[in-house]
């Protein structure tokens, strides 16, 4: 097998996903790939630090890729619904690497900060077609991923109790904002 950071990651990724987060290690990947664990260090000499940090930026990408194909051939309110559908479902596959997509020391570096730009940008082109204000698509924007982030992270954690069906509320958040994004059209 051709060991490469690609082939690294992918396994992170499918550790973290079926495991957890915290379950993924140098010594669990290697058991994963077959192989000793200082050949990882070769790809990572940075350790489990340098690991996690691309298992963040290839999630990111990962999503990106995602939502870019589910708005594409789609404008305003369904642009913005398949998009968020999209992100759900991703979240939903990928519990763990969306865990290290969201809490990996994402805000400390402007490498970070780039992670999240093209699936931002997607949003950004998606609301031009409102003729909005550029502070009014920047509230726009911060409210959808608050509420993409905060309700994926909470159903992933199985954190809703109630016995309403979790479509239902995740449909009716989004047609509040929607509504609130269409009443401020000019």
């Amino acid at each position: 097998m051709s060991l490469d950071k690609k082939t690294i990651v992918e396994a992170a990724a499918r550790i973290a996903d079926i495991e957890g987060i915290s379950k993924v290690n140098l010594t669990v990947i290697a058991k994963e790939l077959g192989i000793k664990s200082p050949s990882l260090y070769k790809h990572f000499s940075g350790g489990i630090e340098e690991l996690n940090k691309e298992l963040m930026l290839y999630g990111w990408h990962l999503l990106e890729c995602e939502i870019t194909k589910a708005a594409i051939g789609k404008a305003k309110d369904d642009a913005i619904i398949a998009i968020c559908n999209t992100y759900r479902s991703f979240v939903l596959q990928h519990k763990g690497l969306f865990e290290a997509m969201q809490w990996y020391n994402m805000y400390q570096s402007k490498e970070h900060l780039e992670a999240t730009k093209g699936t931002v940008a997607i949003l950004f082109q998606v609301l031009e077609a409102y003729g909005l204000t550029e502070e009014e698509k920047v509230h726009s924007v911060r409210d959808l991923r608050g509420f993409l982030q905060g309700f994926c992270s909470i159903e992933s954690h199985n954190g809703y109790g109630n016995p309403i069906p979790l479509d239902d509320t995740f449909n009716f958040a989004l047609k509040t904002i929607l509504n609130g994004i269409r009443d401020l059209q000019k």
